[in-house]
């Protein structure tokens, strides 16, 4: 992603949460996992990981691939990497401002929370309507 560039996606809230907090937990890892490495520890492509976490991209962590991240960054439960409630949206609209140019690195604040690699400008849930209309044109692009 290219700093001080503007995204505009949809995107379920869960997908958000689970992105940052793998982003989170490889950054806290002991030593450091790039995104090329978490990618090659899950098994799949250098590039796979950076994908999910550039929001350009719309790949996204399925329940294998949680299970993979999990195990590649030897957790203990999947609960290290959900929410601990059910959380309360389905799908988003955002309007962000890319902070980096490079999309890899993570930093923490004083109080050891990682520091997003984006500012949310404009946040507002799918109405039902809107929800519908983006699944049938997901479903419309994959049937071509």
């Amino acid at each position: 992603m290219e700093e001080g560039r503007i995204v505009e996606i949809t995107i379920a809230e869960i997908d958000l949460f689970v992105i940052n907090k793998i982003r989170e937990l490889r950054g806290k890892a002991k030593p450091y996992i790039s995104q090329v490495e978490l990618s090659q520890r899950m098994g799949f492509a250098d590039g796979y990981v950076g994908k999910v976490e550039n929001f350009n991209s719309n790949s996204r962590y399925n329940i294998r691939k949680i299970h993979l991240a999990a195990r590649a960054l030897n957790l203990k439960s999947y609960q290290e990497l959900l929410p601990y409630e059910i959380l309360e949206n389905d799908l988003l609209y955002l309007k962000i401002l890319v902070n980096r140019k490079r999309n890899d690195t993570v930093d923490f604040d004083n109080n050891g929370n990682a520091i997003k690699n984006y500012t949310i400008l404009e946040k507002r849930v799918l109405s039902e309507d809107e929800v519908k209309l983006f699944i049938n044109r997901r479903n419309s692009s994959k049937n071509k």
